[in-house]
């Protein structure tokens, strides 16, 4: 602020003597413009000298006395301008609207280096730092053509401003198409190679939140952005590793664009993902989980993440890190846990013994997700045993019976519980883990979740032993009657099914003859949308009660 006061105090001395000495071209410069000049510099002096520890406001007298200057033939004033519109831009809280804008794009076309880059400044400022409205202003006032256009400006201090700016706007997915079809993509591109660090990461941002959306993605990778990102992983620089692991792991969302992702590097793009695991950069190592997940969607490489190593970093990680990167790391583990190849190293590395120690820890319902959808996979393919034998099935138990899960991490808990279910040993552990509560839970979700696939899942896994039947009839019967009412037959298959076992006990017999389903199921002879195999089988159902 002080040099904007000095500048604009020593300009204001010229102004004082009539701009000495004058030339011939002084009949352009009418005593009255002259005067309205000095007035305006001293109207923003003393406006920057008195409320520089307040909040600043833009009056009328002093958007007015910003033109005069913003609109003088004179660069000096014009270079006051931008530098006062740079100071007031970093605490203005109000919104801007075009009066602001007006003087502002002027400047920013300036001929004067200085002024440009103070202008350039401005702008980036009240996009980042000023009101939510300000990006919405922005766009509207044409600015962007003009920030694309700077983006080829020779000065690395426009360009630092100027990507920065648009990394701020490109945070809707309407400003991300706007920016590449005004043809911002070639030269971010090219100053993201800049040997200024400032421009290059500045670029690399802008970049980045262009690859949140999939049309822009496309036009990213057309334009040769996957080896940027793969060359620029190997920046000494963290943010520029982060916004690069970013980016590949927004563009690794597409099969398409994951081949180009490893073709790029010829697999070395992998292997530098897995070094980035071992960060000091906490922030790093969590876009690099998330680049591998996404990366491992694809079968071959699954192998080769675990071949070039990436087990070992990824436990430290689960072991040492804060909530949110481990969520990532088991992310990336549960992706991994798909190929069979992959089982074994996964659980030699101990694995198991992490997953249980997590799903035992509140709250970090993500990582709950991820784990217990590794140990599915797990227990899909040969490591069933290992599972119950290492304890992980009890950690999925305590998990599976806290109150306050949501219905994601229900669905994924449900899902591993319905896999290891399978197995007589686990059955048995199930049945009496908590006094017969776990029965009791899964009963009660099938009955009465709202997410279709909780339900689905808990009346996969629940046991039907004659001694738990009597204490859970009400809760069965209830099970019983939505399932036979769902639109899905699969759905109506199973409570048919179950009802069919059931019915072999004597208390529940009664009970269901009393309750309205058998009526339900006689109306299913009159149903020829139903697969003929669910009408069979209710009829079956029906024979059965005896």
């Amino acid at each position: 602020m002080e040099t904007v006061l000095d500048y604009c105090l020593s300009y204001c001395c010229m102004c004082c003597s009539c701009y000495a000495p004058r030339t011939l071209d002084d009949d352009l410069y009418e005593p009255l413009l002259l005067d309205e000049e000095r007035a305006a510099v001293n109207e923003l002096l003393n406006y920057l000298n008195r409320e520089y520890e307040e909040k600043p406001t833009l009056s009328e007298e002093r958007l007015r006395a910003i033109n005069i200057l913003t609109y003088s033939r004179n660069d000096d004033l014009q270079r006051s301008a931008a530098l006062c519109l740079a100071e007031i831009s970093e605490r203005l809280l109000h919104p801007i609207n075009n009066k602001v804008m007006e003087p502002l794009l002027t400047l920013m076309e300036s001929r004067d280096i200085e002024t440009q880059k103070a202008a350039s400044l401005a702008l980036s400022n009240l996009a980042l730092h000023g009101h939510d409205v300000n990006k919405e202003v922005i766009m509207r006032s044409g600015a962007l053509q003009l920030l694309i256009k700077l983006l080829r400006s020779p000065n690395e201090e426009i360009q630092c401003n100027v990507c920065g700016c648009i990394t701020t706007l490109a945070t809707t997915d309407a400003n991300k198409k706007e920016i590449v079809s005004c043809g911002g993509v070639p030269p971010l591109i090219n100053l993201a190679r800049s040997p200024d660090m400032r421009v290059k990461r500045n670029a690399t941002g802008a970049l980045l939140n262009l690859t949140h959306i999939d049309s822009t993605r496309t036009v990213l990778v057309s334009h040769g952005a996957v080896p940027l990102f793969v060359a620029s992983l190997h920046s000494d620089d963290s943010e520029i590793q982060y916004y690069c692991a970013a980016a590949l792991s927004n563009l690794a969302v597409d099969a398409t664009h994951r081949a180009s992702v490893v073709q790029a590097g010829n697999n070395k793009v992998l292997r530098q993902l897995i070094r980035l695991l071992e960060s000091p950069s906490e922030k790093v190592k969590c876009q690099a989980c998330f680049a591998l997940r996404n990366l491992a969607s694809d079968e071959d490489n699954q192998v080769t993440i675990v071949e070039f190593g990436a087990l070992p970093p990824l436990h430290r990680i689960m072991e040492t890190c804060t909530k949110d990167t481990v969520a990532a790391a088991v992310a990336a583990l549960r992706n991994l846990s798909i190929h069979r190849r992959n089982e074994m190293p996964i659980v030699r590395e101990s694995f198991l013994l992490e997953l249980g120690n997590l799903l035992r820890e509140p709250m970090s319902w993500d990582a709950h997700c991820h784990a217990a959808g590794t140990i599915r996979n797990l227990a899909a393919g040969d490591q069933l045993r290992a599972i119950v034998e290492k304890g992980t099935l009890d950690s999925l138990i305590v998990a599976f019976m806290r109150s306050t899960s949501p219905l994601a991490v229900q669905s994924e808990l449900t899902a591993a519980l319905a896999v290891l279910s399978a197995d007589e040993q686990a059955k048995a552990i199930l049945v009496n883990a908590q006094d017969w509560k776990v029965f009791s839970k899964l009963i009660s979700l099938a009955a009465n979740s709202h997410h279709a696939d909780v339900q689905y899942n808990s009346a996969g896994t629940i046991d039907l032993k004659p001694e738990l039947i009597t204490a859970n009839i009400l809760g069965l019967l209830r099970y019983i009657e939505r399932f036979v009412k769902h639109p899905d037959p699969s759905f109506i298959h199973i409570g048919l099914w179950t009802s069919l076992q059931l019915l072999k006990d004597a208390t529940f017999r009664t009970a269901f003859g009393e309750s309205a389903i058998p009526r339900f199921l006689e109306g299913m002879q009159q149903r020829p949308s139903l697969p003929l195999q669910i009408q069979q089988l209710a009829q079956t159902v029906l024979d059965n009660m005896g």
